[in-house]
C-alpha cells in the first residue's frame, strides 16, 4: 500500500506531467519568439512551484517525526509560503502574457456597403425622379 510520500506523489503526478509536457511542447513548436519565451518561463515558473511544494510536503512529516518544535516549523513554512505566494502566480501570468502576445485588437464592424440603385434592407426606396416633359 502508498505510504504517505506515495499519494503526495500520485496526487502531484497529474501536475508535473502537464507542466513537463507543456515544456516540451513549448521547446519543439514552432511559435512566435515572443509568445514562446512567455510560455516557456511560464510553464518552467510553475514546474518549480509544483516543486517545492513537493518537497514541503514531504519534508514536513521527517521534520515532525525528527521532534522539531512547532517554532522551527513554523519558521521553515514561512520561507516556503511566499514563494509559493509569488511563483504560481507568476507562471500564470507568463502563460496567459504567452496566449495573449501578438494578438492585434478588433475595431468596431464595418458599416455594410450601400448598392446603387437598390437601398439597403431596412432603409426607404430612393425618390424617384419626376418625368421630363414631351421630347421636343
Amino acid at each position: 500500500m502508498l505510504g504517505y510520500a506515495g499519494w503526495q506523489l500520485l496526487i502531484q503526478l497529474p501536475t508535473l506531467l502537464v507542466l513537463v509536457t507543456g515544456l516540451v511542447l513549448a521547446l519543439t513548436r514552432r511559435l512566435p519568439r515572443g509568445p514562446r519565451v512567455l510560455l516557456l518561463g511560464g510553464v518552467a515558473v510553475l514546474l518549480l512551484a509544483a516543486v517545492v511544494n513537493l518537497l514541503w510536503v514531504l519534508v514536513f512529516p521527517h521534520l515532525i517525526a525528527e521532534g522539531w518544535s512547532a517554532t522551527r516549523v513554523s519558521r521553515l513554512s514561512l520561507l516556503f509560503a511566499p514563494i509559493q505566494a509569488l511563483l504560481h502566480p507568476a507562471g500564470l501570468a507568463l502563460v496567459i502574457g504567452a496566449a495573449l502576445a501578438g494578438r492585434r485588437a478588433t475595431g468596431p464592424e464595418p458599416t455594410p456597403p450601400r448598392f446603387a440603385g437598390w437601398p439597403a434592407p431596412g432603409t426607404p426606396p430612393a425618390p424617384v425622379p419626376p418625368p421630363r416633359g414631351p421630347a421636343a
